[in-house]
């Protein structure tokens, strides 16, 4: 199996905080026994972080690669931008015109994204997980939030 070269951000229930690959994060009970903070690797399997053994606890220091996914939202980039250059992922909340709506800001709706296994392509869903449009069919697209953060944006 190849090298995943999709890129994933994580949502961390617990501490109700987003996390982006490379970014320094570690199991907030590890880090109060002590542990280090290094960047981690996300992937569609979950968090990769690695866990540096402290001497105190083992004859030697040595690290180990963990995965974390219970309690965590794996979300996926679209490998589209919003019209501000920003990175669109999954469950993403954006602003945006119906296709055949270039500028009138008055008719934009609002949708959060996600990934449509029957079509194969990301959609834009309303509050009730409706289908509302095709991500690439829209013009205008912004991210305003994200569904874990923000989710009352649909309401």
């Amino acid at each position: 199996m190849g090298k995943d070269v999709r890129e994933f951000r994580a949502y961390d229930k617990k501490e109700m905080a987003l996390i982006y690959d490379q970014d320094l994060w570690l199991p907030d009970y590890l880090k109060k026994l002590g542990h280090t903070e290094y960047p981690v690797h996300i992937s569609s399997e979950g968090i990769h972080y690695t866990l540096d053994c402290l001497s105190n606890h083992y004859e030697n220091d040595w690290e180990e690669k963990v995965i974390a996914y219970i309690g965590f939202d794996i979300m996926q980039f679209t490998n589209l931008w919003d019209k501000k250059g920003k990175k669109i992922f999954c469950n993403d909340i954006i602003a945006f015109c119906p296709a055949g709506n270039l500028t009138n800001s008055s008719a934009k709706t609002l949708g959060r994204i996600q990934y449509s296994e029957q079509s194969g392509e990301w959609i834009i869903v309303n509050k009730d997980d409706q289908f509302l449009n095709q991500l690439d069919k829209v013009n205008q697209p912004e991210v305003i939030g994200n569904w874990f953060e923000n989710a009352e944006l649909l309401n």
